[in-house]
C-alpha cells in the first residue's frame, strides 16, 4: 500500500464535521484547529494541556486539564519523576531513557483495554466532554488515551526544564487498517522519536520498519528518500 492513500487529515476532518454546530469556533492564529465547547482542539503540533481531542466521527471529547482537575495528573507525573530518579542511578541522563521512562508510566497508568473503554465511553458517544484523568482512575486506556497522557507528560517536562524538545499527538487512518495515535518527539536538532505504548514501541522514527506502523508524515517520507 503506497503511503500516498493514508489519511493525514484525521483533525481536519474533525473540523469539518464541526462545522455549524453552536459549540465549534473557526480557527484562528491562536488556535490551529478551532475551539469546541471554549477549549483549543488538540492536533498535531499544538499544545495538549487545556485542549480537548476529538474524533472524525463521534465518540468522547477528551479533556486534558490539570489545573482544573490536577489530582490524577500530579500523581502520575510524580510517578514519571520517582521514575525518573531510578533510570538515572541505572542508566546515567541518558536521554533516551527519559523516553523509556514516559512510555513505561504511561502504560502502567493508563494500560490498553479496548473492551473496557467501550463501556466506559457509553455515555460520552456524542461528542461529550469527558476528562482524562476519568480513564487514569479507571486505568484503561486505546491508542488516543495513551498518547494523550504521554505527551501531556512530556509536555510538563518540557515546561518544568527536563526536555527541551517539542511534542505531538500524531495520528493517522490507514485504508482497511483504521485509525491510530501516537506521541511524536523533536529534539532541538531535529531528530525525531516515536512514543507508541499501543504498539509497544519506543525510538527513532528512521529506524522503524513501515511493519509496525506508518507514522512517518508526507515530509518526513520526502527527507527520509534523499
Amino acid at each position: 500500500m503506497g503511503s500516498e492513500s493514508i489519511n493525514w487529515d484525521k483533525t481536519v476532518s474533525v473540523q469539518e464535521r464541526l462545522k455549524g454546530s453552536a459549540f465549534y469556533e473557526e480557527s484562528d492564529v491562536d488556535n490551529r484547529y478551532g475551539k469546541f465547547e471554549g477549549r483549543p482542539i488538540i492536533g498535531r503540533d499544538v499544545p495538549i494541556n487545556g485542549g480537548v481531542y476529538l474524533g472524525g466521527n463521534k465518540r468522547e471529547a477528551i479533556v486534558v486539564d490539570d489545573n482544573k482537575y490536577p489530582e490524577e495528573f500530579n500523581k502520575v507525573y510524580e510517578d514519571l519523576l520517582k521514575k525518573r530518579q531510578e533510570d538515572m542511578q541505572k542508566r546515567g541522563k541518558d536521554f533516551k531513557s527519559i523516553l523509556d521512562s514516559v512510555f513505561e508510566i504511561t502504560k502502567d497508568g493508563l494500560p490498553y483495554d479496548d473492551k473496557k473503554v467501550e463501556k466506559l465511553t457509553v455515555s460520552y458517544n456524542n461528542d461529550t466532554k469527558v476528562t482524562l484523568n476519568y480513564f487514569i482512575r479507571e486505568r484503561a486506556g486505546v491508542c488516543r488515551h495513551q498518547a494523550l497522557l504521554g505527551a501531556y507528560l512530556l509536555e510538563r517536562l518540557r515546561k518544568d526544564g527536563y526536555v527541551n524538545g517539542s511534542v505531538s499527538v500524531d495520528r493517522n487512518e490507514v485504508p482497511n487498517v483504521g485509525g491510530h495515535a501516537w506521541i511524536r518527539y523533536t529534539t532541538p536538532n531535529g531528530q525525531i522519536f516515536i512514543i507508541d505504548p499501543a504498539q509497544e514501541y519506543v525510538g527513532q522514527l528512521d529506524k522503524i520498519g513501515q511493519w509496525r506502523w506508518f507514522y512517518a508524515r508526507p515530509d518526513d517520507l520526502k527527507k527520509l528518500k534523499k
